[in-house]
């Protein structure tokens, strides 16, 4: 029988949600192209996108810095929402 490790590795990452403002949407189809791109991160594992308030909210283990590159690389702005 093998022994069981008594502590998770450091490289195990647990699901969070990220929270981001998103600017330069003007549409729903602008909506749907980041939601999209932020589906496409790995890690990620939902994507909710709200275009009135201009906020993400993403769930999984992709940190923040790189669903933050890969809003801007798609010509959108985006930074970590603090509030």
């Amino acid at each position: 029988m093998a022994a069981t490790p008594a502590s998770t590795p450091a490289s195990h990452v647990l699901p969070a949600t990220v929270e981001l403002t998103v600017s330069g949407m003007t549409c729903d189809g602008c909506a749907n192209t980041v939601t999209r791109i932020l589906q496409r991160v790995p890690g990620v594992t939902g994507a909710r996108v709200e275009l009135s308030g201009g906020r993400a909210s993403v769930a999984g283990t992709a940190s923040t810095q790189e669903l933050i590159a890969a809003v801007r690389a798609a010509g959108f702005g985006a930074d970590e929402d603090m509030s």
